[in-house]
């Protein structure tokens, strides 16, 4: 299953720009797992998860730095979470910046998945693998999400001072955990059943000094489009060849449904049941995905709407703009001056 899940390259860039950080050409890296620069050039690309811890570990290894994923972890800023990133930096209120990270945290790396609980005075977030049979992920991938989570809370609130109540972790307790410690400033536990982070609950009257509104109404709902375009890692195979297979081609116009469903390896007929114990037809996850392509699309000042509108399948730029003000409430070009 492990094959299914993947990381955003925009995430994939903080391991690149650390590297650098330490005077290393990230390129020769790269092409150990059979990576080049221009992978990084998609603002929306992604690389197999595998592929990502691989590199990792290389990094490691090359550094000779044990506890790699800490020092890795302490160096993220909200723009290598992508649009997730600034979606979170603009939330009004920690409420509404936690129920962002749950529901968008699939953008940046999909093999795992967040919880999180209120027990009495603590806020717990818990980190789950997603992975076969829920596989634990790796220690230095383990260390790496503890350690961007609470450099990014710090960082969102603008308080370098922000300690959890206690941390735990499911690999076992390594020999010196002095880092462990200068990072985290509290109670830590291993080999624990769960990776766990725990915030007083005070956490939620906190003061998020980047607060915007209207950036933040904009990034969510692209966000939102971005995830119909990702679908999910643990859906079926055979959805996630009839998603590919609908992508692929909008550039020769609309899809057609007996395409996609020689793709997927099933009839049409099936096909259609199989959407619609989703509760779903065709020609609305048709829809649906250009709708989401559409937004990303706008997002490139290098596409012009009439390249958009190619892109998208419309015979005409009018057609285009008809279908984008149903989806949106706005035409293509306010949308972009937004």
């Amino acid at each position: 299953m492990s094959e299914h899940f993947s990381v955003a390259v925009h995430f994939l860039k903080l391991l690149t720009d650390y590297v650098e950080s330490k005077n290393l050409p990230s390129t020769n890296l790269l092409q150990h797992v059979g990576l080049h620069e221009e992978s990084l050039q998609d603002p929306n690309g992604r690389i197999p998860f595998e592929q990502f811890s691989r590199l990792c570990d290389l990094t490691a290894d090359m550094l000779h730095e044990p506890n790699f994923g800490l020092k890795l972890g302490q160096s993220i800023r909200p723009g290598h979470l992508g649009s997730h990133g600034f979606a979170l930096m603009s939330c009004s209120t920690p409420d509404e910046l936690i129920q962002q990270h749950i529901r968008y945290s699939a953008l940046t790396i999909d093999a795992i998945h967040i919880d999180i609980v209120q027990k009495g005075n603590e806020i717990i977030r818990y980190t789950r693998s997603n992975l076969l049979n829920q596989t634990p992920i790796s220690k230095l991938q383990e260390q790496l999400h503890v350690s961007t989570s609470v450099t990014l809370a710090r960082w969102f609130v603008n308080r370098m001072d922000l300690n959890p109540n206690w941390i735990s972790f499911q690999h076992t307790k390594p020999d010196d955990i002095h880092e462990y410690t200068e990072l985290f400033r509290c109670p830590i536990k291993f080999s624990q059943p769960e990776t766990a982070i725990s915030i007083d609950a005070n956490f939620f009257n906190l003061t998020l000094p980047h607060a915007n509104p209207q950036l933040r109404r904009i990034m969510a709902d692209l966000c939102a489009q971005l995830l119909k375009q990702l679908g999910n890692a643990l859906e079926p195979l055979w959805l996630a060849k009839v998603r590919k297979a609908v992508l692929e081609a909008f550039q020769d116009g609309l899809p057609d449904i007996k395409v996609a469903a020689l793709k997927s390896g099933i009839s049409e007929e099936e096909l259609k049941e199989r959407l619609a114990e989703r509760g779903l037809s065709f020609r609305g996850f048709v829809d649906d995905l250009r709708q989401a392509l559409a937004v990303g699309y706008i997002r490139d000042p290098n596409l012009s709407l009439v390249d958009i509108a190619y892109l998208l399948g419309f015979s005409e730029q009018s057609a285009f703009q008809r279908a984008f003000k149903r989806w949106t409430g706005m035409t293509p070009g306010d949308y972009r001056k937004h």
